[in-house]
């Protein structure tokens, strides 16, 4: 028998009410049984209070006879036809019953009843009974012999007189029985009576124990369960009830405690839909309150860049934390993506692996294999918010997901899509609030140059060109280009990055760069190099092909570089590594200085607009060189230690090896 099964209350209420029918059932069929007993031993003294009287009747007679003894032939002649015959039959009946006692068995004729009665007397009787038995046979036999035959002369009187003489020792014994019997009765009445009187406490200790157990295994948390709905109805979402069993109403204050679970999460990410504007936050937000309600191991977004056939992975979170992946695009056609988008109801993946080893074109669904998922749902972002693209779950538990979770992710989905929708309407707000920054740095920046060059002209308005002309010229020339590249820089900011994308050979790409910007650094006579082992091309595949906009990518390099260069000390080398991912079809390039390590507050704030450390920056160019690696579908990530410099590392999708 489970525990399960015994702490729930259709258990143990039917435990209490059969040990109850139980106790009630066997005292009802003990006292009716005793009562048919008792019923016996009526029986055995009404028996034996008959012997009484017959020795009683039999002292009158005798008495009667002595005192009216016959006086002739003819008197004496009518005591024997009454007398004799009664007295003999008055003798052979007691007879019956002593021996009917003696033998423990009383006959239908002797009880007047439809059968015998077979009697269970106590020792003490049995042995009186048997005294009695004894005697009654000398009295018995001694009496016929004093009496004599109806034919020969019975001798009345003198057996009459023998009666009188000897029946105070048969008297005697019968008076023993009785009273035995007497006792024997009333003690086993008074056993019925205590054994009742048991089997009653015990029915009220079941009763009372049933009671109590009710009071805090029902009472008790239904109250709580009471409480809970009226708080959570006040909107105390997320509160918990107290389960201190494990039975029926447990179960009932667990499904109270879920459902309060999957309000709170619900209502947190209603507030979060009003608050957050982070895609990155809001989809981390999802993994860690949903994972109270469903089994999630991997929490991931995909979204539409503009291509209608593909979806770009844009954020992933596994084990509620956030996993760093490239940006890699999945083709919709003829996959399980595409016919999620088709769908109304979210998609349900139960045997991941299985699909995911049976089908090449499902390049999604090998990636979750590979991070060991073994369900997933796929829940479709519907263009009504805006955001098309693909909500994923995942858990490494095989069927993780059942109807009940299809059901709420149904139900939620619209709330869940608006989330997203407002998350990245509001990330657009943002980029749009920093151009909006950036206008005002520009009419700041702007103002005092052309206030410059204004006073610039006046003067070469009215003086031919001597020296201070040349130094006003100089002046203006400078401000004049650092406008001209503040300018640019904002455009290429504000702008839509516009991508000329081809497919090219990437490490050929990157000895090229090296090899036409190899001067930048001689100013500082600073190398930048690559490992002997990749311009030699050995231990790496030399056709990697990426899809990039070659312009865009040298300008993302160029400016790493010149950083570089910046912050490397004279007479050092900056190092560019290489390495490819094949599993998770992506390169990695890796710019390293030897320069002093950023601090980290600054490292957390590189590519904010016109956050900048140099005397002349305009603190715009890593946000746009992280808008162009975004643009590339690739992922940007600076880190710097006093032991191992700056590395300033890019990862970007490659689409074969040729």
């Amino acid at each position: 028998m489970s525990k399960k099964m015994i702490h729930s209350l259709k258990f143990q209420i039917t435990a209490v009410l059969a040990i109850l029918l139980s106790l009630f059932s066997f005292a009802i069929t003990y006292t009716l049984y005793n009562i048919n007993e008792r019923e016996k031993e009526m029986a055995a003294l009404h028996l034996i209070n008959r012997l009484q009287l017959i020795t009683n009747y039999m002292d009158l007679q005798s008495f009667n006879y002595l005192k009216n003894a016959p006086q002739n032939t003819n008197a004496y002649q009518r005591d024997i036809n009454l007398y004799y015959d009664d007295l003999k039959g008055q003798i052979d009946n007691k007879n019956d019953i002593i021996t009917c006692f003696t033998d423990e068995h009383l006959t239908a004729e002797l009880v007047d009843m439809d059968s015998g009665i077979d009697l269970n007397l106590d020792d003490n009787t049995k042995k009186t009974l048997n005294r009695l038995q004894e005697t009654w046979n000398t009295y018995y036999q001694e009496l016929n012999d004093t009496l004599g035959q109806r034919n020969e002369h019975p001798k009345l009187a003198a057996a009459a007189q023998y009666i009188t003489d000897n029946q105070s020792r048969i008297k005697n014994l019968e008076e023993t029985v009785v009273k035995q019997l007497q006792h024997d009765l009333k003690k086993r009445i008074n056993w019925i009576s205590s054994v009742n009187k048991m089997i009653l406490a015990a029915a009220f200790v079941v009763a009372l124990m049933t009671l109590i157990g009710f009071y805090i295994k029902v009472i008790i948390p239904l109250n709580r369960a009471v409480e809970g709905f009226n708080r959570v109805a006040k909107g105390d979402f997320g509160h918990q009830v107290v389960i201190s069993s494990d039975n029926e109403i447990a179960s009932i204050a667990k499904s109270f405690n879920h459902l309060s679970l999957r309000l709170n999460s619900i209502f947190q990410l209603i507030h979060r839909v009003q608050q957050g504007d982070d895609l990155d936050s809001t989809l981390g937000f999802i993994a860690e309150q949903f994972s109270s309600i469903l089994p999630i191991n991997w929490t991931s977004v995909l979204l539409h860049n503009g291509n209608a056939t593909m979806l770009e992975l844009q954020k992933a979170y596994i084990d509620g934390k956030p996993h760093r992946l490239p940006r890699i695009h999945f083709s919709l056609e003829a996959t399980l993506l595409e016919k999620a988008i088709n769908s109304e109801k979210p998609l349900l993946i139960s045997n991941l692996q299985e699909v995911a080893a049976n089908n090449k074109k499902y390049v999604f669904l090998r990636l979750l294999a590979k991070e060991g998922m073994q369900s997933a749902i796929f829940l479709h972002l519907t263009e009504a918010t805006q955001v098309p693209g693909m909500l994923i779950f995942a858990s490494r538990e095989e069927n993780a997901y059942n109807e009940e979770h299809i059901e709420l992710l149904n139900n939620i989905a619209h709330l869940v899509t608006h989330s997203f929708g407002k998350t990245v309407k509001m990330a657009e707000q943002r980029r749009l609030a920093a151009i909006g920054e950036f206008t005002s740095g520009i009419v700041h920046e702007v103002r005092n140059p052309l206030t410059t060059i204004g006073l610039a002209l006046k003067y070469f308005g009215r003086l031919e060109l001597d020296e201070d002309g040349n130094e006003w010229a100089e002046i203006s020339n400078r401000e004049s280009e650092r406008m001209g590249r503040l300018l640019e820089d904002i455009l290429l900011y504000a702008k839509p990055v516009q991508l000329n994308l081809k497919t090219i050979n990437f490490l050929d790409f990157l000895n090229e760069f090296i090899h036409t910007n190899k001067a930048i650094g001689e100013s500082k006579n600073i190398d930048l190099e690559m490992p002997e082992c990749i311009r030699k091309k050995e231990h790496y595949d030399d056709q990697i092909k990426v899809r990039a906009d070659t312009d865009r990518l040298s300008q993302i390099l160029l400016n790493i570089y010149r950083n570089a260069i910046e912050a490397a000390d004279d007479d050092s080398k900056i190092q560019c590594l290489f390495l490819s991912d094949h599993e998770a079809h992506t390169v990695t390039m890796t710019i390293n200085n030897q320069g002093k390590a950023i601090p980290e507050d600054i490292l957390k704030r590189i590519g904010e607009p016109f956050f900048t450390t140099k005397n002349r920056g305009t603190g715009l160019g890593m946000g746009i060189v992280k808008r162009m690696v975004d643009a590339h579908s690739g992922q940007l990530r600076i880190t710097s230690s006093v032991e191992k410099g700056t590395d300033v590392i890019i990862t970007l999708p490659y689409v074969g090896v040729a």
